[in-house]
């Protein structure tokens, strides 16, 4: 029998409107731009996120740092625009579930967690919006919404991803891309640089045969390789898992959530399956 050890713990989506006109506005330059190119996505095995390397500075824009209170860092987040302009922050509901909206900051910007750059800026979270089906036991419905108390200024280091209108199902074997400063091994040290790790989104049938019972594919996706050793961990939860699309930008698909350890072998990470929360987060977005 596996043990389910959650590679995060916790701290302690309404109906309706098509994302694809609403939260990218038919308007493709108003996310997914990159001033600074990432690096190519590896074709055999990488650098030693877990067995990832340092990312391009700059080069994923939407990546935002969570800080509770003191903290200096407690999730990662995906800055996502809304149809009136306004730019709000995606992560998971176990990053925020029962906190208060005055005891956390995110910072955009950021690349070096220890250095202060050119366009890092911290913004006070002014709303939490948790799903109301969130479960903290099963960490199904693992999303959260986050206003800001003043709008988020946009520069070359600061964009929104775009939002994905397409179901799991079209990313199965594409290489996707997990970015955050968590530990590089279970029970780790943080990283002060981001990182950047590939994998490949695995089928639901497979998910399930190597997770068990504790997927489920009304809510989840998962992705990795089975062989181990690349993957998120620790304050990577509520990060983006992010695919290229056929535009030619990333389209964020899932929000770092749980897994079995760090990187273990027979054990792919899970993530938050976006497309399933389509409705929720136009809803909360423009609420």
């Amino acid at each position: 029998m596996k043990q389910l050890v959650f590679l995060f713990g916790t701290l302690a989506f309404a109906q309706g409107i098509s994302i694809g006109t609403f939260l990218n506005c038919g308007n493709t330059t108003a996310c997914g731009t990159q001033f600074y190119p990432p690096h190519t996505a590896p074709t055999g095995a990488s650098s030693r996120i877990v067995g990832g390397r340092e990312a391009n500075p700059h080069s994923w824009p939407w990546m935002v740092l969570l800080r509770y209170r003191t903290s200096t860092l407690s999730c990662g987040g995906t800055l996502i625009r809304t149809c009136t302009d306004e730019l709000v922050v995606i992560t998971a509901a176990q990053c925020v579930e029962g906190s208060l909206a005055a005891d956390w900051q995110i910072d955009v910007g950021v690349h070096s967690r220890s250095a202060n750059e050119l366009n890092q800026k911290a913004y006070q979270v002014s709303e939490i919006h948790v799903h109301e089906n969130y479960s903290a036991s099963y960490l199904l419905s693992d999303i959260a919404l986050l206003r800001l108390s003043t709008p988020i200024e946009e520069n070359a280091d600061v964009t929104p991803i775009c939002v994905t209108s397409l179901p799991i199902e079209d990313f199965y074997g594409k290489n996707c891309v997990v970015t955050g400063w968590g530990t590089t091994m279970e029970s780790g040290s943080l990283a002060d640089r981001l990182k950047e790790v590939y994998k490949p989104i695995l089928p639901n049938s497979e998910c399930l045969t190597n997770i068990g019972g504790a997927f489920n594919p009304d809510h989840m996706t998962c992705a990795g390789y089975l062989e181990g050793g690349k993957g998120a961990c620790q304050g990577d939860q509520g990060g983006p898992l992010a695919c290229f699309n056929s535009q030619g930008k990333y389209d964020l698909i899932g929000i770092v959530s749980w897994g079995f350890g760090c990187a273990r072998e027979g054990f792919p990470a899970v993530y938050a399956n976006v497309h399933k929360y389509l409705d929720w987060i136009a809803t909360h977005a423009s609420s």
